[in-house]
């Protein structure tokens, strides 16, 4: 069955309390400029997204830690019952159903929702209910736009929206510099790539970024530092591990995310991110 919309969940951005709405917003711009979609609406904690076949550039938007390809219906019993069972065709074993009912005008709670569709299910297939590690978990979210059904979901990075906590130099230097600047855009920082003397592939970290990005080469770190200076930039990253550490001699701020990772630390995570 073909899916009408998509929903989007987003999680550390509930703690940030008067700051909420500006995270949302700049979340959705993200959204926007890494998927090109046109519509993104908020709606109850979440962002729904019409159905695109691109979908997966969402794992790529930091702030989000999940989404669902979901079947929106008229907020009628019997019209989820029919499209929850249709998502069930050629599914085998066990089921269980798990609702949330946001629009609390709707005529069931969330328990009288999973038993009347749990029972509709075994009555017109060969599933049978199981509460605890049931094969496939029929999902159900009601709200004031309708009722959204689903049975999987993929997963993101979360952290915070890109662009929400000011820009940092990334220095790449090798391939760990790649993930230090991930991780810094994972956590809410814009990115301005640099090197010394050679170029650098800043292509996983463009695939990340919601704003384009080009590589600036310079001769040496003072070069690197006046330049920052000028762009209002105090704070560098770079890849250096505890095994490779080394002071540099500049008066911005240094940071260092990698110091505690292995080798294999590193290259392991580099492979989450070039999977997405």
């Amino acid at each position: 069955m073909h899916s009408t919309h998509i929903i989007a969940r987003y999680g550390e951005l509930f703690l940030k309390g008067k700051n909420r709405s500006l995270f949302e917003r700049k979340l959705v711009a993200n959204i926007k400029k890494i998927t090109l979609v046109g519509q993104v609406d908020k709606v109850q904690g979440k962002v729904v997204i019409p159905y695109f076949s691109g979908h997966k550039r969402l794992t790529r938007v930091f702030g989000l830690v999940s989404y669902s390809l979901t079947v929106r219906v008229e907020k009628r019993v019997e019209k989820i019952q029919e499209i929850a069972l249709q998502l069930l065709e050629g599914k085998n074993g066990t089921f269980k159903v798990e609702s949330k009912r946001g629009d609390k005008q709707f005529e069931l709670t969330s328990p009288q929702l999973d038993i009347a569709v749990g029972k509709w299910i075994e009555e017109h297939s060969t599933l049978k209910f199981k509460f605890e590690h049931p094969d496939t978990v029929v999902n159900i979210e009601v709200n004031q736009e309708g009722a959204y059904v689903f049975t999987e979901s993929f997963s993101c990075f979360g952290g915070l929206p890109t662009g929400v906590e000011g820009t940092v130099m990334v220095f790449l230097e090798d391939e760990a510099s790649v993930l230090a600047g991930l991780l810094l855009m994972r956590r809410g920082c814009s990115v301005f790539p640099v090197s010394i003397g050679e170029e650098r592939d800043i292509s996983l970290l463009q695939e990340y970024s919601p704003s384009q990005l080009e590589l600036r080469q310079f001769r040496n770190l003072a070069e690197i530092e006046k330049f920052a200076l000028s762009k209002k930039i105090f704070v560098m990253v770079c890849g250096q591990r505890f095994e490779d550490f080394k002071k540099y001699d500049t008066s911005l701020v240094v940071l260092r995310p990698l110091v505690g990772y292995s080798e294999e630390d590193v290259q392991r995570e580099l492979q989450k991110y070039k999977e997405k």
